[in-house]
């Protein structure tokens, strides 16, 4: 979670969302619209909610019966600020998984996403850990790729590292994580992002700052769909394409 994303929460009107953040959510309903797991489950917890932008986008499309957001930079001021930008929405704001184990039953089916946030801690078994004794659930992880594509802007962000989809399995799996699907997605960010770094040109553009207008956004979103759509294509026919972030679909 990039903690940039909570300086536009009181301007909404104003601001223009990153096509990366439109483009990621596209990516998580397709690989859950892909998957055995029965809709709508009982809950979904979004671990590292931001500014809630995916959990309310599961929310429109009834994937749970209740959704729980937890963000570590969540205050009594930003969450009331998210229930106002969201229109009191059903779904409930909390500042860490103590409070939502501590407060909340965790007997029903839960899918716990954990999108774009193993980078951010320094030992990452400190989330892990947590979800531990959580057997019979789903849990979705991405995490940007290739650790020799960290940059500066990387530190920009908060991240700590990246990783290789290999790594990310071992990770899981070291700490009894049962993966059932897994894979690389946005190829063409990967390359503009190796071209970044070979010529030593740093991104200046955040998620909360993106300013690059309708028609690039627009062809932005549009080239990142059909990316994403070739590499699945590929992938059915089992060949696996490289892309700036890796997920893995796990049980327990």
């Amino acid at each position: 979670m990039d903690i940039s994303e909570f300086n536009r929460l009181s301007d909404q009107k104003n601001y223009q969302r990153h096509p990366w953040e439109t483009s990621r959510k596209n990516v998580l309903k397709y690989f859950l619209n892909q998957t055995n797991i029965k809709f709508p489950i009982d809950r979904i917890v979004d671990i590292g909610s931001g500014d809630a932008f995916v959990i309310h986008s599961l929310l429109e499309h009834n994937f749970a019966t209740e959704y729980y957001a937890i963000d570590t930079a969540y205050t009594p001021e930003i969450i009331n600020q998210l229930k106002a930008n969201n229109k009191n929405s059903q779904v409930q704001y909390l500042s860490s998984l103590d409070e939502y184990y501590a407060n909340h039953d965790t007997q029903k089916n839960t899918l716990f996403l954990c999108m774009d946030v193993l980078e951010h801690t320094e030992n990452e078994k400190i989330i892990l850990d947590f979800l531990q004794n959580e057997t019979g659930n789903y849990f979705f992880f991405a995490v940007p790729s290739f650790q020799n594509l960290f940059s500066n802007h990387d530190v920009l962000l908060g991240h700590y590292r990246r990783y290789s989809l290999p790594e990310l399995e071992n990770l899981l799996s070291r700490n009894h994580f049962k993966i059932l699907d897994k894979g690389y997605y946005f190829f063409t960010l990967l390359i503009l992002r190796w071209l970044e770094k070979s010529r030593k040109k740093e991104q200046k553009e955040s998620i909360d700052n993106w300013e690059g207008g309708k028609f690039k956004t627009d062809l932005i979103n549009f080239v990142l769909k059909t990316d994403f759509k070739i590499i699945m294509l590929l992938k059915k026919l089992n060949i696996q394409i490289n892309g700036l972030s890796c997920y893995c679909l796990c049980t327990k």
